[in-house]
């Protein structure tokens, strides 16, 4: 993989083993790619639950954040890209929302880690304690008026899919995508990992034939299919294995 001068990784699932642990393997692969090419992350984490990631591994590019509304520089501590969903588009997605049993969460701006919602859940919790972010209560449609990140939605496996239907047909300009099996992304118009993917590439002068994308789920399939090479880890849905140019078990077995 000589030829390949960009490799950008999702995190959770991929770079991150089931527990949320970063493996000894893991850590030492993806320090030793960056002696040698660049590297990035690509998630839907915000800014402060990326960042430890980030130190840790030592990306050496530009960090894709929020599924790709924000495009965050570490080195030079700024974003280089911040997209947002307008106001009257994020007001219709909650009143979409709020017809399903749902817990939602809103995203206000990169430099804010705060998670607000309108009542601390047990789901709510577990995710902030998983992703160890403070949590507010709010009222989501006064939030939703300066305009927002993200949205995130946790619900039940079998609710989503219609939870998705409903909001592509309601707000079809923004990018709805699963992100995990219990969570449902709500984007800006246009945002997705790809699309994100594709910018960096033009900021690097990197072109996408030189890049490699690895992840594990639907909301990494755009990024997956615009990279010279995309690769799904072995456990990513079948349609995302379908779709990928390369399977593996783990990033470290990637063949370099």
């Amino acid at each position: 993989m000589s030829c390949y001068r960009l490799f950008a990784f999702d995190l959770d699932g991929t770079l991150l083993a089931p527990d949320g642990s970063l493996t000894p393997e893991t850590e030492a692969f993806v320090k030793g790619l960056s002696c040698r090419a660049r590297v990035t992350l690509a998630t839907g984490r915000s800014l402060a639950s990326a960042r430890p990631y980030a130190l840790r591994l030592k990306i050496n590019a530009p960090a894709v954040l929020y599924h790709g509304a924000v495009i965050w520089d570490f080195a030079g501590g700024k974003a280089l890209s911040e997209r947002r969903i307008p106001p009257e588009l994020a007001r219709r997605a909650l009143e979409v929302a709020a017809l399903f049993p749902l817990h939602v969460q809103l995203y206000r701006a990169a430099e804010d880690p705060t998670v607000y919602v309108e009542r601390v859940t047990a789901p709510v919790r577990k995710f902030v304690q998983k992703e160890s972010l403070p949590v507010r209560t709010a009222p989501l449609d006064r939030l939703a008026d300066d305009g927002v990140l993200k949205c995130l939605l946790t619900g039940e496996p079998g609710v989503l899919p219609s939870v998705g239907k409903a909001l592509r047909e309601a707000v079809p300009a923004l990018t709805v995508v699963r992100a995990e099996r219990e969570y449902l992304e709500v984007l800006p118009p246009g945002v997705d990992k790809g699309a994100a993917l594709e910018w960096l590439c033009g900021h690097l002068g990197i072109p996408l034939s030189q890049v490699v994308a690895v992840g594990d789920q639907e909301s990494d399939l755009s990024m997956i299919e615009r990279a010279g090479l995309g690769v799904a880890m072995a456990h990513a849905p079948e349609g995302v294995r379908a779709k990928a140019d390369k399977v593996v078990e783990a990033v470290w077995k990637l063949p370099i």
